[in-house]
């Protein structure tokens, strides 16, 4: 499985930016039919996006 993290080649993600996302996602994890792989792979998504929002809190101090 390829590693993704997020600020390599993506374009980088303002703190709000981050929380839309991880809001988004959560949401999109309560839908009818996932897959188990697509489940799995966004929860790892999720998780690297809390990681990247817990960084920034530490880094700004908010």
């Amino acid at each position: 499985m390829e590693e993704y993290k997020l600020g390599g080649s993506f374009p980088k993600l303002s703190y709000k930016n981050l929380k839309t996302l991880k809001h988004a996602l959560q949401e999109y994890l309560k839908r009818e039919g996932i897959s188990e792989n697509d489940k799995k792979s966004e929860q790892a998504l999720l998780l690297k996006i809390n990681d990247e929002i817990k960084l920034m809190r530490e880094r700004y101090r908010f």
